[in-house]
C-alpha cells in the first residue's frame, strides 16, 4: 500500500469544509441535507455500477462466447470455463497491484470501522472494487451485487464525513446510511436497507440515527428509479398471472411444515459459512500469484457452470424459474445438486479473489433448497396440504439470508418487499426465526462476525454494557471440582473438608451426577444435634441446587450468588443438567474480574492498532523481540530499520513505552511498528 491511498483529510481540498463551516443552520438541518446527498450518491453509484455489469456481460459472456461459437459450435458450452479464467486473470491482476491484501472484506471491513477506526473507510479505492465487481459479476462468476453496492454506499458516506471532518459519530451514522442507501437502490427495498444499516451495521435504533437512515434510504430508492435502471427484484413480469403475489398460506395445518423448513435450512447456512472461510484459507495458502488464482478458481467455476449454467452470476432468470408457481423444469434430485453447486461456485468464486456478495447467492440456495422441500412434501404426501412449493421457495429465502448474514429482521423485510404481498409474512417469518435458532447452535456467529471473529474482533453491541458480562463461567470455573460421595459417612467428612481445604463440596450419586452441595456448615449443624456415627452426607446435603452453565456470563452469576448468599454455585452440562463438569467460588469471581479488565485492556490495544493503521494508511504489525537477535540490547537509533519503518510503541512486562532514539530494546518487548506491506519480512527479519 502507498501513500496515495491514505485516507487523511489533510491532503484534501478544503473547499467544501470552509461552506460547511459557513453555513448557518441548525445541526439535524445540516445532518440531513447530507443524508440527502449520501443517498443520491450512492443510488447514482450503484446504478454506473449496473451499468458496468451488463457491459462487463456483453463483452465477457456475449462477444467472446459468440467468438467460441463461431471458431467451432462444439465449443459454446465450454467456452465459460475461458471466459471465466480470463476475467479472473485480470481481477485477480488488477486487485493485488492496485488493492493489495486487506485485513478484513465487505462488510465485515466495514463494521470493524465503524467499531474501531470512526468510520475512516479507504474510498479512494472504492471505484478499482466496484469495477472488479461489475468485471466478476458480469463474466458470471457465483456472487451478489449487494456487497459492492453496499461499499459504494459507505465509502461516499465516510469520504463525505472526512471531507468535512466531521465527529466520528457523524461519520459512523454517514457510512450507516450509505449502506441502507447501497441496499435500498440495488434491491429496490428501502425498508430492508434501513433495517440492514441499524441491525447489522449500526446496532442502534435511537430516533436520531433512525431518522436520517430512512431518508438517506427513501432518496436512493427515489433516485434510483428515476434514473430507470430498475432493482434487481426477483418477480415474474412476463406471466403476472403466475406472480408470488398469487401464493398465500393454505391453512394452520401447513405452518409445521414451515417449523421444519427452517430446521432444513439452518444446517445449509451454517456449511455455507463453514465452507466460505475454508476456501479463503485453502486459496490464502496456495503458491501462486494472485492473477492465477483467480483465474483457476474462474476455471472451477466455469466447469461447474457445464454442467449447471444456472448458478453463474445473479441467477436472476432461475430465481424467477423457482419462484414459479406452475414451473416443472427441476426434480427434487435438481434442485438439490443446485443448491451444492452454488455453495460451492460461490465458496470457490469468492475464496479464488472474484469481487462480490452474499446476499443473492444465499436467497438462490434458500430459494432452491425450499423448492425442493415443497417438492418432497407434495410427493410424499399428496393432497395433504395446496400449498405451492414455490411459497416455501420465498420462506426459505428468508431463513437463508438470515442464517448466513444473522440479520432475520432485514431478511423477512427484504422478502416482504420483494414479493410485494404480506399474505407469505406468516410461514416466512416463522421459518426465518427456527432458522435462526438452530443456527445458532450450529454455528453462533454469522457470516460477518465469523469473519471479525477470526481476526480476534469481537464487537460488542451497544455502547455500554457490564464488565462481567464480558467473561463467562466456563472461563473461570474451576475444572474436575472436589466432589464427595452421597454415601460417605458423616464421621469421614470433617477430614474431607479439611484435606481439600475447601468450606463446600459437591455431593455426587453412585453414577457421579449431581446429588446435591453439603458445606461445612451443614456439618457443624448436625454435630450439635448429635447422631453422626450412622448418618451419611446424603442426609444433610442441600438437594435443590442452585446452578449455572458455562455460558452464563460471571454477571449472572454473580446475580444468583447475591441473591441466596451463596458462596459456590456447580456448573453443569448444559445437555445434561446432573453431569457437574465444574465449581464457581468466589476466588473465581475475582480471577474472572482480571481476565475482565485484561479483555478490556487488549480490546481497546487493539483499537488502537486498527486505528492507526487505518489513519497512517500503512500496515502496523506487533513483533516480539528475540534474544540474541539484531535488535536486542541495541537502542532504536542504533537499527538500521527499513525506509519508511517507525517504531510506534514498545510493550514491556505490560507497561507500554514511548520510544525515543535512546530506548533499548531488549529480549521480550512487544514493538508495534508501522510500515510498508513490502517491507513487513525485513522487520521480522530483525527481531528474530
Amino acid at each position: 500500500m502507498n501513500r496515495r491511498d491514505s485516507i487523511s483529510s489533510s491532503d484534501h481540498p478544503n473547499v467544501l469544509r470552509r461552506l460547511w463551516l459557513r453555513w448557518h443552520s441548525s445541526e439535524n438541518t445540516k445532518l440531513l441535507t447530507l443524508a440527502v446527498v449520501v443517498g443520491a450518491a450512492a443510488a447514482l453509484g450503484v446504478w454506473l455500477f449496473r451499468e458496468g455489469i451488463d457491459l462487463a456481460h456483453r463483452y465477457f459472456q456475449a462477444l467472446l462466447l459468440q467468438g467460441f461459437g463461431v471458431l467451432a459450435p462444439a465449443l459454446m458450452v465450454v467456452g465459460i470455463v475461458p471466459v471465466l479464467m480470463l476475467a479472473g486473470l485480470i481481477v485477480g491482476f488488477l486487485k493485488h497491484r492496485f488493492v493489495g491484501e486487506e485485513r478484513l472484506h465487505g462488510v465485515a471491513g466495514i463494521m470493524e470501522a465503524i467499531g474501531y477506526s470512526g468510520g475512516r473507510l479507504r474510498y479512494r479505492q472504492m471505484p478499482l472494487k466496484a469495477t472488479l465487481a461489475s468485471f466478476s459479476l458480469g463474466a458470471g462468476a457465483s456472487v451478489g451485487p449487494e456487497d459492492p453496492s453496499v461499499q459504494i454506499g459507505t465509502n461516499i458516506g465516510s469520504a463525505l464525513g472526512q471531507w468535512l471532518r466531521l465527529p466520528e459519530d457523524k461519520v459512523k451514522l454517514l457510512v450507516g446510511a450509505g449502506a441502507a442507501g447501497g441496499i435500498a437502490a440495488v434491491f429496490g427495498a428501502p425498508i430492508a436497507g434501513v433495517f440492514f444499516a441499524l441491525e447489522v451495521l449500526l446496532v442502534d435504533f435511537s430516533t436520531g440515527t433512525f431518522g436520517v437512515v430512512v431518508l438517506t434510504s427513501v432518496i436512493a430508492s427515489a433516485v434510483m428509479q428515476a434514473l430507470e435502471a430498475g432493482a434487481i427484484v426477483f418477480t415474474h413480469a412476463s406471466v403476472p398471472e403466475l406472480g408470488i403475489s398469487s401464493y398465500a398460506l393454505g391453512g394452520l395445518q401447513e405452518l409445521p411444515f414451515y417449523i421444519l423448513l427452517g430446521v432444513v435450512i439452518a444446517p445449509i447456512s451454517a456449511a455455507f459459512i463453514r465452507l466460505l472461510y475454508w476456501q479463503h484459507d485453502l486459496w490464502h495458502g496456495l503458491k501462486l500469484r494472485q492473477a492465477y488464482k483467480t483465474a483457476l478458481a474462474g476455471g472451477l467455476v466455469g466447469v461447474i457452470a457445464i454442467f449447471l449454467p444456472q448458478i453463474m452470476g445473479l441467477g436472476r432468470e432461475t430465481l424467477n424459474t423457482l419462484l414459479n408457481a406452475n414451473t416443472v423444469e427441476f426434480t427434487v434430485w435438481a434442485l438439490v445438486a443446485l443448491v451444492a453447486a452454488k455453495i460451492a461456485a460461490t465458496t470457490v468464486s469468492l475464496g479464488g479473489g472474484f469481487v462480490g456478495g452474499m446476499f443473492a447467492p444465499s436467497l438462490f440456495v434458500g430459494a432452491a433448497a425450499g423448492r425442493a422441500f415443497g417438492q418432497l412434501l407434495i410427493t410424499v404426501f399428496p393432497g395433504v396440504f395446496s400449498a405451492n412449493p414455490a411459497a416455501f421457495a420465498i420462506a426459505g429465502m428468508a431463513a437463508a439470508m438470515a442464517g448466513v448474514i444473522r440479520s432475520p429482521i432485514t431478511a423477512i423485510i427484504l422478502l416482504f418487499e420483494l414479493t410485494n404481498d404480506y399474505r407469505l409474512i406468516l410461514p416466512i417469518m416463522l421459518t426465518t426465526a427456527v432458522c435462526v435458532i438452530v443456527v445458532e447452535r450450529l454455528a453462533p456467529e454469522g457470516l460477518y462476525h465469523f469473519g471479525l471473529a477470526r481476526k480476534g474482533i469481537r464487537l460488542v453491541p451497544g455502547r455500554h454494557i457490564d464488565l462481567m458480562q464480558t467473561i463467562t463461567v466456563g472461563e473461570v470455573m474451576t475444572t474436575s471440582p472436589q466432589t464427595v460421595r452421597a454415601t460417605l459417612p458423616l464421621s469421614a467428612l470433617g477430614s474431607e473438608f479439611s484435606r481439600r481445604n475447601h468450606h463446600g463440596l459437591i455431593v455426587v450419586d453412585d453414577a457421579g451426577l449431581l446429588y446435591g452441595i453439603v458445606t461445612l456448615h451443614d456439618l457443624s449443624r448436625r454435630k450439635h444435634a448429635g447422631d453422626i456415627e450412622e448418618a451419611v452426607v446424603g442426609d444433610i446435603c442441600t438437594r435443590e441446587v442452585l446452578t449455572v452453565m458455562p455460558n452464563t456470563s460471571i454477571a449472572d452469576a454473580l446475580k444468583l450468588l447475591g441473591a441466596k448468599d451463596l458462596g459456590r454455585l456447580p456448573v453443569v452440562d448444559p445437555d445434561d443438567p446432573r453431569q457437574v463438569v465444574g465449581m464457581l467460588r468466589r476466588n473465581d469471581i475475582v480471577r474472572a474480574y482480571d481476565s475482565a479488565l485484561n479483555k478490556r485492556r487488549e480490546s481497546a490495544h487493539q483499537a488502537q492498532h486498527i486505528r492507526l493503521e487505518t489513519l497512517s494508511a500503512s500496515r502496523v504489525m506487533e513483533l516480539r523481540v528475540e534474544r540474541g537477535s539484531k535488535v536486542d540490547e541495541h537502542l532504536i537509533s542504533e537499527i538500521a530499520w527499513p525506509s519508511g519503518s517507525v517504531v510506534a510503541a514498545v510493550r514491556r512486562q505490560g507497561t507500554v513505552i514511548i520510544p525515543r532514539g535512546d530506548t533499548r530494546l531488549r529480549a521480550g518487548d512487544i514493538l508495534t511498528v508501522v510500515s510498508m506491506e513490502e517491507e513487513l519480512p525485513n522487520l521480522a527479519a530483525l527481531t528474530r
